[in-house]
């Protein structure tokens, strides 16, 4: 999962795309070794798309076969646009990881295990070809003008003048049955009088913004997670999730249930989501303060404002979803969050998986990048779909 983190980041994967792939690596990773777990469940006739009836195989060597399923499953999802050289490092992982189970298995068991993994593999790969990811690249979309509605979202970078993935609330859900299923509305209007509801949070953000505390910026830079630069925001949770395998001593059944519900729930977010952001395609802060707040002048935002629109916001629903999955798995804990330590940021520490992502969520507010409302109502909208996921989806 490290090394999947690494290729999105290489990659310049953006957030939605992202999200796919650790969703289904996910569910490659604990459907391969599923049938090795006393007393588990597969996910086949569970999440949506996946009705493959189970897979039966001889003796198999479960570390092989998760090598074969998780490698042929990023063959696909990375595709050919891959560069050669990230190509190159996903086979060195997987000849060597197949290597050396040669090196303590019967050969006769290898090769049942990698015939099992690709049977896997295939049965992930029909759930992936039929979730609508390839119909939307085909998609072409106009950017409603804001002389038509002035709460329009407008681009903010003359570069990126065109929003991200706009159609990706057409994809399939793993979980939910529609991608508004969970969607928390927005209840603060679009207004440009000095005593609305709408100008206040705006005022809030911008006030914030101009008196950013160092510990501010902190919470800001360490929840960046930009496209491109890091593994993007699912990978932040990616990398927890890393990081709690190796603290808590998880075998390879606890670990696979964990990246399984996680990924499934962060899928699921980021469709929900960006199906919330074009339906409201709601203006960004910076566009609302440079338009109608008095002397802002060119403001800018601490964080590079993404290009797409604000309402709700990605990093909050993903956060909520993530930590009422981990939460209901592990309970409260408390946890040391090293993520983004070689950016040169120091490790944060966090009394339990809520309080990191109502950081998560307020650190959009002091990147200049989102409001209030969409920060909170974000995290309510991903708890919402993950308590939908763990009613739904039994592993047991």
């Amino acid at each position: 999962m490290e090394l999947i983190r690494q290729l999105v980041k290489l990659e310049s994967k953006n957030p939605p795309q992202a999200s796919r792939i650790y969703g289904y690596n996910a569910v490659a990773l604990y459907e391969s070794v599923v049938n090795g777990i006393p007393g588990n469940k597969s996910l086949a006739g569970q999440i949506n798309g996946y009705n493959t009836a189970a897979i039966t195989a001889n003796t198999v060597d479960y570390i092989a076969v998760l090598n074969e399923t998780m490698y042929n499953t990023n063959k696909l999802i990375f595709g050919a646009t891959m560069s050669s050289t990230n190509a190159a490092k996903l086979d060195s992982m997987y000849n060597a990881t197949l290597a050396d189970r040669k090196t303590r298995i019967a050969i006769d068991v290898i090769n049942n295990s990698v015939d099992y993994g690709k049977a896997v593999a295939d049965a992930i790969k029909a759930c992936i070809t039929a979730d609508n990811f390839t119909q939307t690249r085909l998609m072409v979309y106009t950017v409603p003008s804001r002389l038509i509605n002035p709460a329009f979202w407008a681009p903010t970078d003359a570069v990126n003048l065109n929003p991200a993935e706009p159609f990706w609330g057409a994809l399939k859900c793993l979980s939910m049955p529609t991608a508004d299923m969970c969607e928390v509305p927005s209840l603060v209007r679009f207004d440009t009088a000095t005593s609305s509801s709408f100008y206040a949070q705006a005022l809030e953000l911008y006030t914030v913004n101009q008196n950013l505390t160092q510990n501010q910026k902190d919470i800001a830079l360490w929840w960046a997670d930009g496209a491109g630069a890091t593994p993007t925001p699912p990978g932040h949770w990616v990398a927890i999730e890393n990081q709690l395998a190796i603290n808590l001593h998880l075998n390879l059944a606890q670990a696979a249930e964990m990246y399984a519900m996680v990924g499934i729930a962060e899928m699921d977010a980021f469709i929900s989501c960006w199906y919330s952001k074009y339906k409201y395609n709601l203006l960004r802060p910076q566009t609302y303060i440079n338009d109608y707040i008095a002397g802002a002048g060119t403001w800018h935002s601490f964080l590079k404002t993404p290009a797409f629109p604000e309402y709700p916001s990605g990093h909050s629903v993903s956060s909520g979803a993530s930590a009422e999955v981990l939460t209901s798995l592990f309970g409260t804990i408390s946890f040391l969050d090293k993520t983004n330590t070689s950016m040169g940021l120091t490790p944060r520490f966090y009394n339990n998986f809520y309080d990191a992502a109502n950081e998560a969520a307020l650190s959009r507010l002091y990147g200049g990048i989102h409001y209030r409302e969409a920060n909170e109502n974000g995290i309510r909208q991903g708890k919402a779909l993950a308590q939908y996921l763990l009613r739904t989806v039994k592993l047991k």
